[in-house]
């Protein structure tokens, strides 16, 4: 339940209008995305430490604009969220990261540095970074 204006909306009716909007099955595959991939880096012992945690956060508030704790408070509670849906978020994003990492180290390349579009992206962003320094 959220309250807009002094009027109260139901969770019922957000989920409603994105299904209307067809906006539910994108959101709810991203959903199921992260449970799966959180879940397997778990299974694989991938672990996320209370440093880089903190790190995760301090960088979402920085990003956001969340200078002070109360400012954090305040966001949380206009979003409708608990400090530890927060750190839940927090935490699956970093335990996704690891677990692309531990894939990419896993997978031979060579399949997909084959790909020309690949190939083609990876040459580029190794342009753009030589030319960002040759600038300098």
């Amino acid at each position: 339940m959220a309250k807009a204006n002094e009027i109260e909306i139901a969770v019922a009716e957000v989920v409603d209008h994105l299904r209307m909007t067809g906006q539910f099955s994108p959101a709810l595959r991203a959903v199921v995305q992260r449970k799966i991939t959180s879940e397997a880096a778990k299974k694989a012992r991938i672990r996320v430490s209370n440093g880089e945690l903190q790190k995760a956060a301090d960088t979402f508030r920085v990003a956001n604009g969340l200078n002070k704790a109360s400012d954090t408070d305040r966001w949380l509670k206009s979003n409708g969220l608990s400090l530890e849906a927060f750190e839940e978020f927090l935490e699956t994003n970093i335990l996704i990261n690891k677990f692309k990492d531990s894939l990419e180290k896993k997978t031979g390349k060579g399949k997909y540095l084959a790909s020309t579009g690949i190939k083609e992206s990876v040459r580029e962003m190794i342009y753009q970074d030589w030319l960002a320094k040759a600038m300098k």
